[in-house]
Parts: C-alpha cells; sequence; structure tokens
C-alpha cells in the first residue's frame, strides 16, 4: 500500500514506483539498448574507465585469439600480380624456336613458345601441348596426341598441322635452321587434327628430348619465304602458345632492341603465372649488367661471374644451379706430335694444380673433375678419380722421355747441336678473363716443370672460325655444355673430331669409339650404365683431355621473387625459366582443407 502524506509519497514509495515503472518497461532482467544509453549518465569517471579497459582488453583479446585461429587453420598462398625485370647480355634478334642460334634469343623463346615435351625444374622431361603420347616397342615410332582446345596468343586453334609445318620448315635446308640435323632421318605425318606420329630410321632414346622445341603458328608463317624468314617482324613480335605473350619493345637509335616486355597468357594450357609482367633490358657485357644489378635498374641478371659474387652479399638472392658444363685442355697432336705420346700427357696433366685453379679462379664456386660426365648425369661416378696433382712425378716421366734440364736455362731439351729441341707447346683459349687466368696459372705449373709454354689468347669474334672449325690449336682450353638427354659421341667418337664435330681432341681410340657406340644404341638409361664407366676409364686412362673444373651457374634474383627453390638444375641458361609459373611476388591467405 501507499501513504500519501500531505499529498507527496514518500521516498521509499517512489523507489517502489520506480522500480514498478522499470519493471513495467522490460519484464525480462537482461537491460535493452534504451536503457544501456542511460548508463554513463550514472557512472563515476574511474567506473566508465573501468568499462572501456574492459572492452578494449575484450576486443583485442578477441582479435589475437581470432586472427590466431585463422593463421592456424589458413595458409599462404602465391597471388597474382607484380612486375620482374631482367638483365640479359646481348641483344636479341631472332626470337623464333626454329632460328634461334643464341643464349639471348633461346631465353625469350623459352617464355613464348611451348612444344610437344617440356622440361620441369627438377629436369625431367613431360609433355606440354601434348596430353599422351605412345612409342612402340621397337623405340622407332612416337605417337603423340595434342591437348584439346589448345590456342596460340591469338586466339586461333593449334592443330596438327602447325606440329607438321615446325618440323618441316626445320627440316628445309632454305630456312638454315640449326636444329636441321637433329631430325635427319625423321619422318612425321599427320594422323587427325590431333594426333601426330614420328618415326625414325633407327631407335633414338633422347628424341623425346628433342621435341622440347618450340611450334611456331603455320597460320602466320606459312606465306612468308623460307629464304625470308629471319627478316620476318614475326621473329621480334613473336606469337606464341607459352606461358607469356609479347606485350612491347622499344630500340635504341641504332635499330637495336633495347627492352622487351611480355605479358601473362591468360589462356595458357597449364598453370598460368602468377607475376603479371616480365621485362628485360639489354647490355653489352656483364660489367655493366651487373652495375644495373647493383644500381637497381634491375632486378636480375642472367649469370652473375664468380668475380662479382662478393659485390652483393645479401643484398640480392644467389641461386646456384647445377649445370652441365666443363672447362678441359682438348690435345691435338696434329699440331704438336709431342702429344701424341700418352705419357707425355700424363706428365702434363699430373702437373696442372686443379685447386688451384678451382680457388683463385672461380672462389671454390664449381668443382674438380676427370671426366666429362658431371654429377647429375647417368653414368656419372664419384669415385672416379684421375692421378693426384705430382710436379715431382710429372719431372721424372719427363726425365724418362729423355727431356732434360740444361745446365743453364729454365726450360727442358732433348738432342744435340744442330738437332737440340726445346721443350714447348702452345696454349690457346677465348679471351675471357676465367680462361685467362685459368691458362695463366697452368703455364706456371708447366713451366715449373721445364715445359715452355706459349699463351695464345684469341677473341671471341674469332675463336670459332679461326681455332675451333679449323682446329687451329695444339692445346685448347675450352668449356663445353653438353646435353643431360644425350650421350657423349657427339663430343669424343673419333669420328667427330674434324668440324662440324665437337669432339675437340684430335685423337682416336678403337675402345672408346666401341663403347661411345654402344651408349648411342642404348635402349634405355640401365644399358648404359657399364659402358659409361668404361668409357671414363679409359679417358683417365690414356689422358685424352685434362678435365679440369664443372662451374657452378649463379642466378641473381631479386629477394621479393619467391618460388624458384625446386630449381636446381638446369641445361642451358634459358632453363632457370623452367619452372616460371611458380614464380610468384605477391601472396595471400586461403582457409586449409
Amino acid at each position: 500500500m501507499y501513504k500519501k502524506i500531505k499529498g507527496k509519497f514518500t521516498t521509499n514509495e517512489v523507489q517502489d514506483v520506480n522500480q514498478q515503472l522499470v519493471l513495467q518497461l522490460n519484464k525480462k532482467n537482461i537491460p535493452s539498448w534504451e536503457q544501456i544509453k542511460q548508463w554513463p549518465k550514472f557512472l563515476h569517471k574511474s567506473e566508465k574507465l573501468q568499462i572501456i579497459i574492459a572492452l578494449t582488453v575484450f576486443v583485442a583479446a578477441g582479435t589475437t585469439f581470432g586472427w590466431h585461429l585463422y593463421l592456424k587453420n589458413s595458409v599462404l598462398v602465391p597471388a597474382n600480380g607484380g612486375s620482374y625485370t631482367e638483365g640479359l647480355i646481348g641483344s636479341p634478334h631472332l626470337i623464333n624456336p626454329i632460328l634461334a642460334a643464341t643464349d639471348i634469343d633461346r631465353d625469350l623463346v623459352k617464355l613464348i613458345f611451348s612444344g610437344l615435351m617440356r622440361t620441369d625444374a627438377s629436369g625431367e622431361l613431360v609433355p606440354d601441348l601434348a596430353a599422351a603420347y605412345q612409342i612402340d616397342e621397337a623405340q622407332t615410332v612416337y605417337t603423340f596426341e595434342l591437348r584439346p582446345n589448345l590456342k596460340w596468343h591469338d586466339d586461333n586453334p593449334i592443330t596438327a598441322d602447325d606440329i607438321i609445318f615446325t618440323i618441316n620448315s626445320i627440316k628445309n635446308s632454305e630456312y638454315k635452321s640449326p636444329l636441321k640435323n637433329s631430325f635427319n632421318g625423321i619422318t612425321v605425318r599427320k594422323i587427325n587434327d590431333r594426333t601426330i606420329q614420328f618415326e625414325l630410321e633407327k631407335p633414338f632414346p633422347p628424341f623425346l628430348s628433342i621435341l622440347t622445341i618450340g611450334i611456331i603458328p603455320e597460320h602466320l608463317w606459312y606465306s612468308i619465304p623460307a629464304f625470308g624468314a629471319p627478316l620476318a617482324d614475326l621473329n621480334t613480335k613473336p606469337i606464341g602458345s607459352g606461358p607469356y605473350q609479347f606485350k612491347s619493345l622499344t630500340k635504341d637509335a641504332n635499330g637495336s632492341i633495347k627492352s622487351y616486355t611480355l605479358k601473362t597468357y591468360e589462356n595458357y594450357h597449364l598453370e598460368k603465372t602468377h607475376i603479371s609482367k616480365l621485362s628485360f633490358k639489354f647490355y653489352p657485357d656483364f660489367l655493366t649488367g651487373v652495375t644495373a644489378l647493383q644500381n637497381k635498374n634491375i632486378e636480375g641478371l642472367v649469370y652473375l661471374p664468380t668475380e662479382y659474387k662478393q659485390e652483393f652479399n645479401n643484398k640480392i638472392n644467389l641461386i646456384n644451379l647445377h649445370y652441365p658444363k666443363y672447362t678441359a685442355i682438348f690435345f691435338n697432336p696434329k699440331e704438336n706430335e709431342l702429344l701424341s705420346d700418352k705419357d707425355f700427357r700424363k706428365a702434363l696433366a699430373i702437373s696442372v694444380d686443379k685447386q688451384r685453379i678451382l680457388t683463385e679462379v672461380l672462389n671454390d664456386d664449381g668443382q674438380i673433375i676427370y671426366s666429362p660426365i658431371l654429377p647429375g648425369l647417368i653414368g656419372y661416378e664419384p669415385a672416379m678419380t684421375g692421378d693426384d696433382y705430382s710436379p715431382e712425378e710429372a719431372k721424372k716421366i719427363l726425365e724418362e722421355l729423355d727431356w732434360t734440364l740444361p745446365a743453364k736455362g729454365p726450360f727442358r731439351t732433348k738432342g744435340e747441336g744442330d738437332e737440340k729441341q726445346e721443350l714447348s707447346i702452345k696454349l690457346t683459349t677465348i679471351d675471357q678473363s676465367e680462361n685467362v687466368k685459368t691458362i695463366s696459372i697452368i703455364k706456371e705449373n708447366w713451366e715449373s716443370i721445364g715445359i715452355k709454354t706459349e699463351l695464345d689468347i684469341v677473341s671471341k669474334d674469332k675463336i670459332k672460325t679461326s681455332i675451333i672449325e679449323p682446329r687451329n690449336y695444339q692445346a685448347l682450353v675450352f668449356s663445353e655444355v653438353i646435353n643431360i638427354n644425350s650421350s657423349p659421341y657427339p663430343f669424343w667418337h673419333s669420328s667427330q673430331n674434324q668440324h662440324p664435330g665437337l669432339n675437340l681432341s684430335v685423337l682416336a681410340n678403337k675402345d672408346i669409339d666401341d663403347y661411345l657406340e654402344i651408349i648411342q644404341n642404348a635402349k634405355d638409361d640401365l644399358s648404359k650404365i657399364e659402358p659409361l664407366k668404361k668409357f671414363q676409364e679409359k679417358l683417365l686412362e690414356l689422358n685424352f683431355a685434362i678435365f679440369l673444373y664443372n662451374p657452378t651457374y649463379t642466378y641473381p634474383v631479386a629477394n621479393k621473387i619467391k618460388g624458384l627453390e625446386s630449381l636446381q638444375f638446369i641445361n642451358l641458361p634459358a632453363d632457370r625459366f623452367n619452372n616460371i609459373t611458380s614464380w610468384f611476388i605477391k601472396t595471400k591467405r586461403v582457409l586449409s582443407k
């Protein structure tokens, strides 16, 4: 009951009334939003501060917990976007897979064109334009089926006719394709629009590796005469089917290409690239290219010579790749008959300080080798080594060959009077810093045991035509790059020791030839192992050459470029792009499955 005193309610009665009014507003015990908004009017400053702190802690804790929960249940993945600029040495001329003859042309061809097969990051051959292939039992008929819905960069369909046209163009002498010899004795025919068949005269296990060559579009090239193909505009503004397509180029006042830009091909038949744009700048030499890299005008360089490595430290990612290249001393007894003697060759071999060359020339960035079968290649034998460095043993061999040191003079002689002969040899190499340093050390080594050594340093533009092709040298320090999928036959069989053969040691041995022929005709890798071992043993026994080192290929790339971890082995410099679709700059998070 309420009591009224002089027309007013008592305090207790007022509180009761207020309580009833509140209960009438909200019969639930939870305050309404309208009530909550009134709280600040009834709170002290200290109470307000406590609530704000509590809410802040609550929100921060909730956000942190939510973020950790998101991180735990999500993964960081590549995102599309970004650009990369790389420096190349030289200038492109024929960005055409059937005409490309230089590394710089092959670099761009690798990105713009696709072949029936391709090489992945681990160096394995896998289908590219081909969906599948079959090889008959005799290993002479290869049948390929194309992937469905293949498109050129201009959106025209790719068919079997394009494959046939490309192969026949390579075989056409008027094109003067450097690949022509690779298709000798091979015929190709169309089964249907998506099926092509190759027939070989005899088994050739490395044939699949040849089919990594890029295919060119018949609908654009058929009307261009073969003799005029090198002049076509399509060689600089190509249409291919690779992961990147031509976007633009700039030229200098002399008409040489100054920069070149590619963009992602959106309809690429395999995994699409993450990096949206690739740009290339061209430099006349490595010094200029390295300077551009230091000045951040470019973000990567095709190759970093050893002498520049220390200048970068952690400023850029230096990727060291296995590369099937070796440097050796090749002998030509036709120019110096002393080299016909295997004992004299042995004296030369054991007096070369390979470790000193590796340390002083390459800064230990490579490995000493004793054979042309390098790490990563079929038949490589880590335990197979030659005789140790032993200048004293070399001196004994020369003494046994009647080459003696005179009372006066540093070089050995043989004979008396007019028939007296001084022991000498001419050592030739190309005018490159690495090679010049190498032969300087070899000259010291040989002269320390009494062999007069004349150096012949030849310019880059003359080494091929004046020295290598006519075999115009006595001993040649030179580097050879070998194909991981081919046999050593072209480099060491006696039938190949004259131009256009690739055998630079002008020596012959029946056992070596026999082993090479077995390797060349082997139907599988397993059957190559034993003859490869015997071939290497014979080379070492006879010292057909002095194998010096296998350098590491250093590829400098900006730290922002990710996804290159799987790249470990390259067959050609262009193979650094084997996993280009895995490269990325930007990232995003997605919930893990």
